[in-house]
């Protein structure tokens, strides 16, 4: 059952900037681009239904890129 690309949900401050924006896909999927709770810092939750990851995205070299070079490695077959 694949339901497409839900509408992105953009969540904005007092000051019209973007503070989150959530998609949710195919049959039970989701990404959420917004800070972390604790640290304030720019992460990515990526996940199915109720389970998933969180990895910091503010920097160059940092967690969300490390994940992204481990796929490629492991997953050469999808890596572009």
């Amino acid at each position: 059952m694949n339901r497409g690309i839900g509408e992105p949900n953009i969540e904005r401050n007092e000051n019209g900037e973007i503070t989150r924006v959530s998609v949710c896909f195919g049959p039970h999927y989701f990404i959420d681009i917004m800070p972390h709770e604790e640290t304030g810092e720019l992460a990515i939750y990526m996940g199915a239904t109720h389970h998933g990851f969180g990895a910091h995205a503010h920097e160059v070299g940092g967690e969300l890129e490390q994940i992204v070079e481990e796929v490629m490695k492991n997953h050469p077959d999808i890596s572009f």
